[in-house]
């Protein structure tokens, strides 16, 4: 037994086993959240356009964060490289960076903001994520009945680039405290087990195939089809060709800044 996995025997696991949000780093916040909102077919949200560095989307399950780091860039010791692709939600934030210092590279001691606590902390290859504490969250609220467009309002899974896949496995596994698959790290999209919300999907794509890209998430829709005339109609940029497969369909976009976001539909005949 490896003194990594002795340490998760040994060790209350202080994050729960869901992705709370992801981010998407942006420029233009308003042009972002309005391209957000288009491709979903929901409504702009003027109150949160307020100066403030986020706009945010609370999709049942997993929300979407588009962070334009206005706030960050005014701090000397921030760096681009150290913006987070998703926040885990902790049990207890000084027991998540105790536990991350013995794992990973916490970026700083937890920031601490009325009933709000986090830090950003990189993983073993250098993807940095953030864990984050939040009291009396509320549950998350469906906005499905208001979307007008065949792209749900739902992120089924969202990609974390690895080189190394075994050991990323294995690390995460043990982040999430949760069983690891040795056969099905021998594969190129590893998902690890989440209690809800979206799928915690590491890719080893990327670099297998020498991309210099990365897809950060992926939305679900239950018409493949008409999501992508829908996004051909109404002017969304593709990102290559739309690919089919056994168990899936999916096509990329590319959003106001180039981030690669997928549409996705699960094949029933693939599961």
């Amino acid at each position: 037994m490896s003194q990594h996995e002795e340490m998760n025997r040994t060790t209350a696991i202080p994050f729960e086993n869901r992705i709370a949000s992801v981010f998407v780093h942006v420029t233009n916040l308003r042009q972002s959240a309005e391209w957000y909102s288009r491709l979903l077919g929901l409504p702009i949200k003027e109150e949160r356009l307020n100066g403030g560095p986020v706009y945010w989307f609370d999709f049942q399950g997993t929300h979407l964060i588009l962070d334009s780091n206005s706030g960050n860039r005014q701090n000397p010791d921030w760096r681009e490289d150290m913006m987070p692709r998703m926040m885990l939600p902790a049990k207890d934030i000084d027991a998540a960076y105790l536990f991350i210092r013995k794992q990973g590279t916490p970026l700083s001691e937890p920031e601490r903001h009325g009933p709000m606590a986090y830090f950003n902390f990189r993983d073993p290859e250098g993807n940095v994520q953030m864990a984050c504490w939040a009291e009396n969250r509320e549950e998350d609220s469906s906005l499905a009945g208001l979307s007008r467009s065949p792209i749900l309002p739902r992120i089924g899974g969202v990609f974390v680039d690895v080189k190394h896949m075994p050991a990323a496995a294995r690390w995460y596994s043990g982040l999430l405290g949760v069983e690891y698959d040795e056969a099905a790290a021998e594969q190129r999209i590893y998902s690890v087990p989440t209690a809800s919300g979206a799928a915690l999907l590491l890719d080893h794509n990327r670099h297998l195939n020498g991309e210099s890209f990365s897809e950060l998430f992926y939305f679900e829709t239950e018409d493949f089809d008409g999501a992508l005339q829908f996004v051909k109609s109404n002017g969304f940029e593709l990102a290559g060709e739309p690919q089919i497969f056994p168990d899936l369909s999916e096509f990329a976009l590319l959003d106001p800044d180039g981030n690669r976001i997928v549409i996705a539909q699960m094949n029933e005949e693939g599961q």
